[in-house]
């Protein structure tokens, strides 16, 4: 009940584990149209592999990225908070 309650007042978030099977699905995802291009005899499907997979990795790192600072904010946020009391 408590994990339900900080999702609802946006104190912890979904979006790692989101992140992590919005990845897995769009590999799937690159792994599936590279094996319908195979399967079709289409000379791109090697190429479609290779940069289907890396442009997922870097689209997912970019927004992980994005999620890890802002948690390092925080972090820096609630220190200088307990400096302040002091």
């Amino acid at each position: 009940m408590d994990n339900l309650k900080s999702y609802l007042r946006f104190e912890s978030f979904i979006m790692p584990a989101a992140l992590q099977i919005l990845f897995w699905a769009g590999i799937g995802g690159t792994f599936y149209g590279s094996w319908w291009l195979y399967t079709h005899d289409h000379w791109a499907w090697i190429l479609a592999l290779i940069f289907g997979s890396l442009t997922t990795r870097l689209i997912f790192e970019g927004f992980i990225l994005r999620y890890q600072t802002y948690i390092v904010l925080t972090e820096i946020k609630q220190k200088l908070n307990s400096i302040e009391k002091y």
